[in-house]
């Protein structure tokens, strides 16, 4: 990530004074649908934070309960009482201290903390005319997979189809339960649909025993319907499970649900439970300890895929312009985005996401009043 602005800044002088929020609800394109809930309209907290000198800068956030166990309200909560109390009247010169001071304001809490997190970084990004910059990206198109709701394998491997069409070549998969005929026939279901050049990814969300992992891998090793990568195949604190499906090598494995911190991928990476490690933004607390996150996991030779929750798409071009700093690999997980009704600011030009207008991202994220 790029140093932050010279000392010489106009704005090294602003403390934050207040903070808002505002809970809306938007509408979602289709249902989504995993193994651990179904969403059909996007909770979403809007966060203003109020500087000196007039200059107020937001972010939005969604809450997931069964990821992070945040609701709307609780969100508000924590943004509108430890976390601006923790910030409030600290310069943004110190911002150093200013992000310690908001990690170390209250347990978890995470989408809270990406929240006020992103908010100050656009602080951060108004002298160099947006986030990019301050980042260091390069920008330009990100590949990412598309999601396929949980369903019938016939509804999914229509879905399948309809994405592949539209020119996304990694399909990401819902799975998971007790069931494995059932998760079995799913994804031969839409390999049949989409054909060998379509790229699968399997999404359990925590759903399976190890056991059941390795017999799905097993069944579709043999009808030559092999994943590219399976995702948190199993309960995120069982890493020993985990460690077995990864040992047996029938499909690289990423870990979601397990991976939260830096310190969570260093367990991970000791207890050589996966290949891969899924890095969002509501999970690890905003951009700050995302770097971290990413610096721990290139240290223990973990591929780091840059995804994010069901949220608001100016949240997943924060996400995708992150991805951006990372070397090219097999594709990111930045479809959060599309099943938004309105993607402003992000445009997804199948097999890729990019953010349409970097200056849309940026008036988005922080504005002068004055």
């Amino acid at each position: 990530m790029a140093g932050p602005p010279e000392r010489s800044s106009p704005i090294d002088g602003l403390v934050v004074e207040r903070v808002v929020c505002q809970a809306t609800r938007r509408p979602l394109r289709a249902p989504f649908r995993t193994a651990l809930r179904e969403v059909k309209e996007l909770d979403v907290v809007e966060v203003e934070v109020h500087w000196s000198g007039s200059l107020v800068t937001a972010a939005s956030v969604s809450p997931t309960p069964p990821i992070t166990g945040e609701t709307a309200g609780s969100i508000s909560a924590a943004v509108t009482g430890p976390l601006v109390d923790a910030v409030g009247g600290v310069p943004l010169a110190e911002h150093e201290e200013l992000f310690r001071r908001l990690q170390d304001a209250i347990n978890g809490n995470t989408t809270a903390k990406c929240a006020v997190d992103l908010a100050l970084h656009a602080a951060l990004a108004c002298p160099l005319g947006g986030l990019a910059p301050l980042l260091g990206a390069v920008g330009g198109p990100v590949r990412t997979d598309i999601t396929v709701s949980l369903a019938d394998p016939s509804t999914m491997a229509e879905q399948a189809a309809a994405r592949a069409e539209e020119g996304f070549d990694i399909l990401k998969l819902k799975v998971g339960g007790d069931d494995v005929d059932l998760d079995v026939a799913r994804v031969t279901a839409v390999a049949r649909a989409v054909g060998p050049e379509v790229g699968l990814r399997l999404d359990a969300n925590q759903r399976w025993t190890a056991k059941t992992a390795l017999a799905v891998l097993d069944r579709l090793e043999r009808t030559g319907a092999r994943p590219e990568l399976v995702e948190q195949p199993v309960p995120a604190d069982d890493l020993a499970g985990m460690a077995a499906v990864t040992r047996h090598g029938l499909a690289p494995v990423l870990a979601d649900e397990s991976v939260h911190s830096a310190r969570d991928v260093l367990r991970v990476a000791e207890a050589q439970a996966a290949d891969a490690v899924n890095l969002k933004l509501a999970k690890c607390g905003g951009l700050r300890p995302a770097r971290d996150f990413i610096s721990t996991a290139h240290a223990c030779g973990l591929e780091v895929v840059v995804g994010c929750m069901l949220e608001p798409p100016a949240t997943v071009a924060v996400a995708a312009t992150l991805a951006s700093t990372l070397p090219p690999h097999r594709g990111h997980d930045l479809d959060g985005g599309w099943w938004s009704a309105d993607h402003d600011p992000l445009r997804y030009v199948p097999p890729s996401v990019l953010v349409a207008d970097p200056r849309r991202l940026y008036e988005a994220e922080g504005r002068a009043l004055s």
